[in-house]
């Protein structure tokens, strides 16, 4: 049911933390990740949590008022794909060059390459193709996040995400968008809308028996990511342990959240369970 997504995002994970497997080095990357600010202290981190969430709501609220102008909703995803696909494209590209794996001349082709890659992302997109891409995507961009992010704000989000996952799902504008996506596409079974086609293609990733969405993909990548380079000190054995028992625990949490909340619901949100099971390894990680 949800085994393809999870390995998906393994994947993204080790490809994510690769160069510190490689080297076992996690030095800040050349790339500012503005407007956010890389310090620690309780100051920096309540400024970027904040940050964070106004540009979350910002965009759910746009979405939402886009939800039923479908040609309208159809070029903003397109839009935010392309750049999204792209972006995420060449911050590896870099990382890896960075690292040394690939030397200027093919990290310059990689580059120019990042803009089909963007192309062919919305072009799958538009044929409403490509799940797994998207959730891949979405994993690369959340172990993007444990790069360019304090680890005390990764930690925060960590917290806080599956605690605003909640209130938007089951009071907020998420769960109305559901809803209302339920309403027009009455055939559409699971989670979010299901295997079937769905108005909230783009924002989920249909799989066999429920959909999850994107954001779901960025988060648990965040988390399996943050544990793999904070363990990493320990040996890389011992962050891949924390990486495949955190997609154990995380296949669990899905399993709890279809037993709690999609057959009392028919839908619920993603990651209060998984977050929930994994907190404890989170805690470990960033105390030790």
């Amino acid at each position: 049911m949800v085994i393809p997504a999870l390995l998906v995002v393994v994947l993204a994970v080790l490809i994510g933390t690769g160069p510190a497997f490689i080297s076992q080095r996690t030095e800040a990357l050349p790339v500012e990740p503005t407007p956010y600010v890389k310090a620690e202290d309780a100051g920096a981190t309540i400024y970027n949590l904040a940050l964070f969430f106004v540009l979350l709501v910002t965009a759910t609220a746009v979405i939402y008022i886009m939800f039923t102008r479908r040609r309208l909703l159809s070029l903003f995803l397109s839009f935010i794909w392309f750049v999204l696909s792209v972006g995420v494209f060449q911050f590896y590209v870099i990382m890896y060059y960075w690292a040394g794996f690939i030397d200027e001349v093919n990290a310059v082709r990689l580059m120019w390459a990042s803009l089909l890659f963007g192309a062919l992302t919305v072009f799958l997109l538009r044929r409403r193709r490509g799940d797994l891409l998207l959730g891949f995507l979405g994993s690369l961009a959340g172990a993007m996040f444990v790069w360019l992010l304090p680890p005390a704000t990764v930690v925060a989000l960590l917290a806080a995400l599956p605690i605003y996952d909640y209130v938007m799902v089951s009071k907020g504008l998420l769960g109305k968008m559901v809803r209302r996506s339920r309403q027009m596409s009455p055939s559409a079974g699971g989670g979010e809308g299901g295997k079937a086609d769905t108005p909230l293609f783009g924002f989920v990733v249909r799989l066999k028996t429920l959909s999850l969405g994107v954001g779901d993909f960025v988060v648990y990548s965040m988390a399996l990511s943050f544990l793999a380079m904070r363990l990493m000190e320990y040996g890389r054995d011992t962050a891949l342990i924390a990486v495949s028992l955190g997609a154990v625990l995380i296949y669990f949490g899905l399993k709890l959240t279809v037993e709690v909340f999609l057959k009392r619901w028919g839908y619920g949100p993603a990651l209060p369970f998984p977050m929930l099971l994994l907190s404890p390894l989170i805690a470990l990680a960033w105390f030790f």
